[in-house]
């Protein structure tokens, strides 16, 4: 990934976390906002509502109260007890003002204004009739009230009814604004529900995106990592391992080989005569010999064996775990006998042997550079006694 795209990627990652955050954010203060407001909403409407049925309420106790007082007062002889009477009379009808202008400066929709002014009139049009009743009561003259107390009763009965009805539209106002209440909030829980699946599904959506696309980045990169361990330890041209990974390779198999009690072989091999191939047909056509040479000792060789390419025409075997230092000049005798055939490159036939020098690692404390180095010099030795045979040491 280059660095161009790899900025647009984070900046993408950043963005997408922004959005998703200011998401939640957002949401979160508009529906607290929606909550608080809903909630101001239901208190200012059912303060405003209890006000106006406790005033109403008030207004409709005045009106029985006087009502029964009127009568009692009636039924008085005592001079001293009717103006008791008349008294709480009074103050009744103090409350029953008091109570109207509470109930005046609360908000009133259309229905309880229309109440409101039905009653207003029918309390004036009877309010005459109400004093000249009590006037004749504080003459104290001895009569029969009942024609003039039934006529005053008959008119606060309307009144109170119209109390009533008022009260009656109070009741059903808050059972209306609670029922809304309930119903917007459970409109703004589904609201709120949506939102948090959707905001929940769009984080979960650019997570699998992070993740998906974080895994790619991880497999491209092990996918690299492995290329540039595979190109550090292994040569370009064969695909053989090189001279690294077989001392590493080396170093392991004589601690095995130590711990087991067994023996490790080196195997160091050189083409006898394949320079004049290099110089008279150019290295493309050597290049070629070395590949096929290499895959014909590969096919030769168990899989357990290790083969590799030092430099040039140079290769080495490494033969772990064996019991007896006799396999290692049968596996020679076998890479001789398979090197010693014709190579085909282009239009061109080639016919190689090979030199091959042994070292056989018993107990000895020695480092794998020492093993190879031997096995070096066996080789030399091997190419001494005539090439295309091998030499142990």
């Amino acid at each position: 990934m280059t660095k161009k795209n790899q900025g647009s990627q984070i900046l993408f990652y950043i963005i997408g976390f922004c959005l998703i955050f200011f998401a939640f954010a957002g949401s979160s203060i508009y529906f607290y906002q929606q909550f608080a407001g809903l909630r101001d909403t239901l208190v200012q409407t059912t303060k405003n509502n209890d006000t106006q049925l406790r005033a109403a309420m008030a207004m409709r106790v005045a009106v029985r109260e006087r009502a029964i007082l009127l009568w009692h007062m009636t039924l008085s002889e005592d001079f001293f007890e009717r103006d008791e009477l008349f008294e709480r009379f009074y103050n009744h009808g103090s409350n029953y003002q008091k109570s109207r202008l509470a109930l005046l400066s609360s908000e009133l929709d259309s229905t309880e204004r229309e109440i409101f002014t039905t009653l207003d009139a029918e309390t004036t049009q009877r309010a005459p009739v109400l004093r000249r009743f009590a006037d004749l009561l504080m003459e104290d003259v001895e009569r029969d009230y009942t024609p003039e107390l039934n006529r005053v009763l008959s008119d606060q009965i309307i009144v109170a009814d119209q109390l009533d009805s008022l009260i009656d539209h109070q009741q059903q106002q808050n059972i209306a604004v609670r029922e809304a209440s309930a119903l917007n909030l459970q409109i703004l829980l589904r609201d709120l529900i949506v939102t948090l699946i959707a905001i929940v599904f769009c984080g979960l959506l650019f997570a699998s995106i992070v993740i998906f696309n974080t895994r790619k980045q991880s497999m491209k990169l092990a996918i690299a990592n492995q290329r540039l361990e595979h190109i550090a330890c292994h040569d370009t041209l064969t695909g053989l391992p090189n001279r690294l990974f077989l001392l590493n390779q080396l170093e392991v198999a004589i601690a095995s080989s130590k711990r087991k009690k067994e023996h490790t072989a080196v195997l160091f091999i050189d083409l006898d005569n394949f320079k004049p191939v290099n110089d008279d047909y150019g290295h493309d056509v050597g290049d070629q010999c070395l590949k096929q040479v290499s895959e014909a000792m590969a096919k030769a060789l168990r899989g357990s064996d290790i083969l590799g390419r030092l430099a040039g025409d140079e290769f080495l075997v490494i033969l772990t775990d064996i019991a007896a230092a006799s396999h290692a000049t049968v596996v020679a005798n076998k890479l001789i006998h398979t090197l010693n055939k014709t190579y085909s490159v282009g239009p061109y036939q080639f016919s190689f042997t090979a030199s091959i020098g042994i070292y056989i690692h018993n107990e000895e404390d020695i480092s794998a550079e020492e093993c190879i180095n031997l096995a070096d010099k066996a080789m030399y030795q091997a190419k001494k006694a005539g090439k295309n045979q091998f030499f142990t040491i």
